[in-house]
């Protein structure tokens, strides 16, 4: 029977998937609860790999869950894999599993899927997070929680930059910005922790190349935005103003973050 492939995105997350810090019970008896789980193919290439021991996969409409479930036989882990409609979290039970993964949607909804129900969110031992967009909506909403990521990965995948995350409970220090100002960077207090939740803390902290290639390319694409903010006129046209304020913001958190390379 041919292998699940995984796209280099999903290949990151299953990296992350029972990692190092967990006891000896929970890394054999590891359950895997896969939100938005798709096509299933995580769970299946875990599962293969004998990195889990079950998965609990869920997704919040039915079309996904019919995909997976042909998969699932396919493979032979119809015993092995529970299927449920849910919307986030909803149909997930406290303490069921160890290890939590969100993938492939946008960082608001991934957020408020955290935040809705706290007690849910904090009984996993670990998180592998991916958000499709707004990965500082996330950061924030962990920083929120207490949870921390302590490891963090960019993959570029079709010409698209996607942060991946692995989260705990462990406190993780984040850059050090004092010797950034040592080395002579003038970095305004102010820009520090949205820079860090808009990048990445582990990311800046380890000067991690990827990120340094991404910011060097949204870097490229803000000044083009800028340059043609200059060129228009405002004339009072509030959206223009602040999308002008927004766009000068997104300047001085690229250039802050950096300022660590």
């Amino acid at each position: 029977m041919a292998e699940v492939k995984l796209s280099a995105r999903l290949t990151a997350i299953a990296n992350m998937v029972n990692a190092d810090g967990l006891s000896e019970h929970d890394k054999e008896q590891y359950c895997l609860c896969d939100v938005g789980t798709d096509h299933a193919h995580i769970p299946i290439r875990l599962l293969m790999d004998g990195r889990i021991d079950r998965s609990i996969a869920m997704d919040v409409i039915e079309g996904p869950l019919l995909k997976a479930r042909g998969n699932l036989e396919l493979y032979q882990m119809t015993d092995r894999v529970e299927l449920r409609l849910s919307d986030g979290l909803d149909a997930y039970r406290e303490g069921e599993a160890q290890g939590l993964v969100i993938a492939g949607m946008g960082g608001r909804i991934m957020s408020r899927i955290l935040l809705r129900e706290p007690a849910k969110t904090l009984s996993f031992k670990e998180l592998i997070l991916q958000p499709q967009a707004d990965p500082d909506c996330v950061r924030r909403a962990l920083r929120e929680l207490g949870l921390y990521i302590d490891r963090e990965q960019v993959v570029l995948e079709d010409n698209k930059y996607y942060p991946v995350m692995h989260v705990g409970h462990t406190y993780v220090e984040g850059p050090d910005w004092h010797r950034v100002r040592e080395s002579g960077e003038d970095v305004r207090d102010d820009l520090l922790q949205d820079a860090e939740d808009l990048f990445g803390p582990v990311l800046l902290r380890e000067r991690d190349d990827m990120l340094k290639s991404y910011l060097l390319w949204q870097k490229g694409v803000n000044d083009r935005i800028l340059h043609s903010l200059g060129k228009a006129r405002d004339d009072g046209n509030e959206a223009l103003i602040e999308k002008k304020r927004q766009v000068t913001r997104k300047d001085e958190l690229i250039k802050a973050a950096l300022s660590v390379f």
